[in-house]
């Protein structure tokens, strides 16, 4: 004998397994009531006079609470007279003729409604899509109302117009901007997966035909001739298909990771620099005026750096990395900080041999754990010196060739326990101007534990 909370729960899993079905029948067939209608639920009567003698009071609460009103439906009774308990309604089933009647007692009266709502839109606007829309029918129903309105629009919109080259921005549907389609693009792409085919693995509007903002790459131009080629600019911001155009010959392209750093330098003859992307590093290498240039790669002394220098060079084979050697991070030893980016065991296979050296120097701890040198913390004098600057403010100011190319201290700390258990081999292997001597400091007990690994700059 089946009370209303056991009844409710059982129509409910009833509603959730037939509702498509129910739904499918209205947009498809057009039937105002699915032919599985009336149903019939049956509330678990006794079947022998045996079992209600047996729970005669179990019994009685049972006909009189299903003889109360109901939300939705109406009961089958069958009437029944027993010794002791004479004449009784015994209540048999429950039945819903219409599918309102039974979502109703399920809970489900409203979202059944405003299914059926955006299936009759979408049958209008987009009949195609019909079996599509029924897959993501509760994400689409648990839209508001406009924003329904929107993805319908939206997707009709990509049908028609599957290879457009638009921007989100130039999608012709009010109140569609970029926001709205990053929240709605994993809905849209399910909407439309099937019947365009898209790739099930791929959560990007792009297999749409969409296309995604220009990369903006930016320059600094050190040089009064080549700034005369571009209006008198000195730093600009362009896409790479732009860059391309430009009608300028660099003697030197310099990759500079620092913004601030290549803003702050002086004039340099012949040379510009290119703010390193950390995408789409490719396309910029292939620039044509870029690839006939003389190179060079100015970055912090730290594994993420070495990384982006790995991938420079595998579409320029020839650059050249300035100030990224031992002598330099050695001789600024007081402006060192500490790496918390996880590090590969490998040195990236583009490095030289001394770069090798030196990669395999910081991830295994020979200066001490995780020590890099930020390019914004070097002077920036000894920067532009490097580079080749005619500036004189930063020619003759305590500057001599040291500064430059680094100058060898009488000593360097260890940390008593190095990261890694080839710290000891790579001290001793290391290049001849550097003196190591290993003294009871340590010098770094705060940075980070030495069993991570340095990550690569993915292009």
């Amino acid at each position: 004998m089946k009370n209303r909370s056991i009844i409710r729960s059982e129509i409910n899993n009833y509603y959730r397994a037939k509702v498509i079905s129910w739904l499918a029948s209205h947009v498809k067939d057009k039937r105002e009531v699915p032919e599985d209608f009336p149903t019939h639920l049956y509330l678990g009567a006794p079947t022998k006079d045996e079992d209600v003698y047996e729970n005669k009071e179990a019994f009685l609460s049972f006909c009189n609470e299903w003889n109360r009103p109901l939300p939705a439906g109406h009961i089958e009774f069958l009437d029944k007279t027993y010794d002791d308990i004479g004449s009784v309604k015994v209540p048999i089933h429950l039945v819903f003729d219409t599918p309102d009647e039974l979502a109703t007692w399920a809970g489900h009266l409203v979202e059944y409604h405003s299914a059926v709502r955006c299936l009759d839109l979408i049958a209008q606007e987009i009949p195609d899509l019909i079996d599509s829309a029924l897959n993501v029918i509760d994400s689409l129903a648990n839209l508001p109302w406009i924003d329904f309105e929107r993805v319908v629009a939206v997707s009709k919109w990509f049908c028609e117009h599957r290879d457009s080259e638009f921007l989100v921005r130039q999608i012709p549907i009010r109140g569609v901007d970029t926001t709205w389609c990053e929240k709605h693009c994993h809905l849209i792409l399910d909407f439309l997966r099937d019947y365009l085919e898209l790739n099930p693995y791929r959560k990007d509007l792009l297999q749409l035909g969409i296309v995604p903002p220009p990369v903006l790459v930016r320059l600094v131009i050190f040089d009064e001739e080549l700034r005369a080629k571009v209006g008198g600019l000195r730093i600009i911001a362009s896409s790479i298909n732009e860059l391309g155009k430009l009608d300028i010959r660099p003697d030197r392209v310099v990759f500079i990771d620092n913004l601030p750093t290549a803003v702050a330098l002086p004039d340099i003859p012949g040379t510009l620099a290119v703010i390193t992307p950390l995408n789409h590093v490719r396309p910029v290498c292939d620039i044509e005026w870029i690839a006939n240039s003389h190179c060079q790669y100015l970055g912090s002394i730290d594994q993420r750096s070495f990384a982006v220098l790995h991938n420079l060079r595998l579409y320029l084979p020839n650059i050249e990395s300035v100030l990224m050697d031992e002598q330099t991070l050695l001789s600024n030893q007081d402006l060192w900080t500490y790496d918390d980016t996880a590090m590969l065991d490998s040195a990236p296979v583009a490095l030289n041999q001394s770069e090798t050296h030196l990669y395999r120097c910081l991830i295994d701890g020979v200066y001490g754990r995780r020590v890099r040198l930020d390019i914004e913390r070097l002077p920036l004098a000894l920067i532009a010196t490097a580079l080749g600057t005619n500036d004189e403010r930063y020619i003759g100011h305590g500057l001599t060739a040291d500064d430059v190319l680094g100058a060898a201290p009488a000593n360097i700390i260890l940390s008593d326990e190095p990261a890694g258990g080839a710290a000891q081999g790579n001290a001793e292997g290391m290049s001849e101007h550097t003196n190591v001597t290993k003294n009871d400091a340590v010098t770094n007990d705060d940075s980070t534990p030495s069993d991570l690994k340095p990550q690569a700059v993915a292009q």
